[in-house]
């Protein structure tokens, strides 16, 4: 995105701003001369930087929730099922007790439960005996 600036008009703008705003704690507001409108553009230009970056770390956020929501679809019709999930941390080998909205519960032979988040599954299968419907 790319954004031009008139700086005498800009300059105008605030200086505009700066006469209906009251002064803070009594101060008498810079004359309009004093105002450097380098300085001012420049201020302007990392407020637009800040949240240009704030918006995209949101896309980039709602774009991994939105897959993690959609993977966990995907495992819905398979809770109750036994299966092995590979995660950066190794494998997990039991039944899907629970899908939730960005973790499975899996159930390991031995009793014990697992949580596996979403986000570190490399990949899965389903065992046990399969059945073609």
């Amino acid at each position: 995105m790319k954004i031009i600036v008139n700086e005498r008009e800009l300059k105008e703008y605030f200086d505009g701003l700066a006469r209906l705003l009251p002064p803070p704690n009594g101060a008498r507001p810079p004359a309009s001369d004093s105002l450097d409108a380098s300085a001012l553009i420049e201020e302007l230009r990392q407020s637009i930087r800040e949240e240009m970056a704030s918006i995209q770390l949101a896309a980039q956020r709602d774009a991994g929730a939105h897959a993690l929501n959609k993977l966990g679809q995907i495992f819905e019709p398979h809770a109750g099922k036994p299966a092995e999930l590979l995660t950066s941390a190794g494998i997990v080998e039991g039944t899907i007790a629970k899908v939730g909205a960005d973790y499975l519960a899996v159930r390991e032979h031995g009793g014990t439960s697992v949580l596996v988040p979403l986000d570190q599954l490399v990949a899965f299968q389903l065992t046990g005996k399969q059945v073609e419907r």
